[in-house]
């Protein structure tokens, strides 16, 4: 955010907001750079305004991490997620507020020294919505998301890959967060392949071991498209399963409504042809997402273009 200090001063607000930016203090800058914003009042600088706070509504907020960590994971402070614009489909729904009652079960299990690790697994079909899904689930338990990048941890040396996991699983420990392990088939297939290696067999082992040894007040999530693939024992650690399916007609219509009214853009009329028009009776989340989006940029030309005349 580009700051103008007229003649030379700057207020208190304009001081605290340089001062977290140079300490690195993203979350608190961010939240500065709001209270700024609020207080411009002037017609010149009104759409400047809404502008930048719709980008701090939608932009994650990312969390500071230790810089041995920052290579595996991505922590995102989730509280600002974007409900207007997520459909939660019945199923979905019933899948959020049973994990909300285990996580409860497990704090209570926590007070009687029982371990219980409250663990979801969703799989379906790349692009359906997983990790949208996992991210609503730490926006409700009000946790930070942890993301795990398995490109990363995973390593060609022997017994790297090992080392990494144990780094990622000691961060969780920290703090309760929800530890989303996106597209965990990376690491996590059944053992005992045509093809295998022991040095697949001792990382899902490891994997084990580490969710086994977290305490209860962290939350894991696994996604996969290759559920079919994954290690048995693996599974089983994840009490709740839920096949995340394509969006059908009615979600794809909703979905389209919810990204236009937030751009500002009327539907009536036209948004049922449309949809009909660019999306089969079932589509991935991400392709919706895509096509609307688009839509939307289209439009935004077409207003520059109309200004310029």
């Amino acid at each position: 955010m580009k700051i103008v200090v007229l003649g030379g001063y700057m207020n208190d607000k304009q001081r605290l907001l340089i001062q977290y930016i140079c300490d690195g203090d993203i979350k608190k800058a961010q939240q500065q750079a709001r209270i700024i914003l609020n207080e411009l009042t002037t017609a010149k600088d009104e759409m400047f305004k809404k502008n930048m706070l719709r980008k701090l509504d939608t932009k994650p907020n990312i969390i500071e991490l230790p810089y041995n960590l920052r290579e595996f994971l991505i922590a995102e402070d989730v509280s600002n997620f974007p409900e207007n614009r997520f459909v939660l489909r019945p199923e979905e729904a019933k899948i959020v507020e049973k994990v909300m009652s285990t996580v409860k079960a497990s704090e209570r299990l926590s007070e009687l020294g029982i371990s219980y690790l409250p663990a979801v697994m969703l799989y379906g079909d790349s692009g359906g919505g997983k990790t949208m899904l996992a991210r609503y689930i730490a926006y409700k338990a009000n946790r930070p998301f942890v993301y795990v990048r398995f490109s990363s941890v995973v390593s060609s040396y022997l017994g790297s890959t090992q080392s990494n996991i144990a780094k990622v699983f000691e961060y969780a420990r920290t703090a309760p967060c929800v530890l989303c392990f996106d597209e965990i088939d990376a690491v996590g297939m059944a053992r005992g392949q045509k093809n295998d290696v022991g040095e697949m067999n001792r990382i899902v082992i490891a994997l084990m071991q580490e969710m086994d040894s977290l305490p209860n007040n962290v939350i894991i999530i696994g996604t996969t498209n290759r559920y079919d693939r994954l290690d048995s024992a693996l599974i089983r650690r994840f009490p709740i399963r839920h096949e995340v399916r394509p969006m059908s007609r009615s979600d794809i219509n909703d979905l389209a409504e919810r990204f236009f009214k937030y751009a500002g853009i009327a539907t009536e009329g036209w948004l049922k042809d449309w949809c009909d028009t660019n999306f089969t009776d079932t589509e991935p989340a991400s392709t919706v997402v895509e096509k609307c989006t688009q839509l939307i940029v289209n439009r935004i030309i077409q207003e520059i273009d109309t200004e310029k005349v």
